[in-house]
């Protein structure tokens, strides 16, 4: 048993920013740019592991640049890394859309993003609670290693879009990731 203060000793954990470069993603009604926002949240997510859990992090970008999904998925392959978490904020045709929504590919990874996404739950963000769901998105579709893909918030929604621009907010959503990550190897 890892000492308590190294819980996640010996574990890879790659944090994927979702977009970049050229790829912006989603852009809100205040301007925030999703691109942007995933790196800053992802680094965030990094520094919280590294002070709190003695885990190695990799992120598969460390700046505003284009890396294509296989690259992304590679960094973990050949890592042999324990866990994929994607960052990523939604959005929705209609501004009136809000919420967290945590992915996984299959039934092994449930208990993961369950953990992760209960976590998240907790903080009471003031935002709907749009579960934990299977999705069939690249990054989690061809890992060959546990993977979750986040969604933090609707970049669409006001309400969303100003808590994700809110410095608190990352402190507080990071450590809950980092808690729901620490809980399921932990049981596991």
């Amino acid at each position: 048993m890892a000492a308590s203060g190294r819980p996640l000793e010996g574990k890879t954990i790659v944090i994927d920013p979702g977009h970049g470069g050229k790829d912006p993603g989603s852009i809100g009604q205040l301007g925030t740019i999703e691109r942007d926002m995933t790196l800053q949240m992802s680094k965030e997510i990094e520094q919280e592991l590294m002070e709190r859990t003695g885990a190695t992090v990799l992120l598969t970008r460390e700046q505003d640049e284009a890396v294509d999904l296989q690259q992304r998925v590679d960094v973990a392959t050949e890592a042999g890394a324990d866990l994929f978490l994607s960052i990523h904020f939604d959005a929705f045709t209609t501004n009136d859309v809000e919420g967290m929504t945590t992915y996984h590919k299959n039934s092994k990874d449930q208990p993961i993003a369950q953990a992760v996404h209960d976590r998240l739950m907790e903080k009471d963000f003031d935002t709907r609670d749009r579960g934990v769901r299977v999705g069939d998105f690249y990054v989690l579709r061809e890992n060959t290693v546990p993977a979750l893909l986040l969604e933090l918030g609707y970049i669409s929604n006001e309400k969303d879009e100003t808590r994700m621009r809110s410095l608190q907010f990352h402190k507080e959503a990071s450590e809950a990731i980092v808690n729901g990550v620490i809980d399921y190897f932990h049981e596991h």
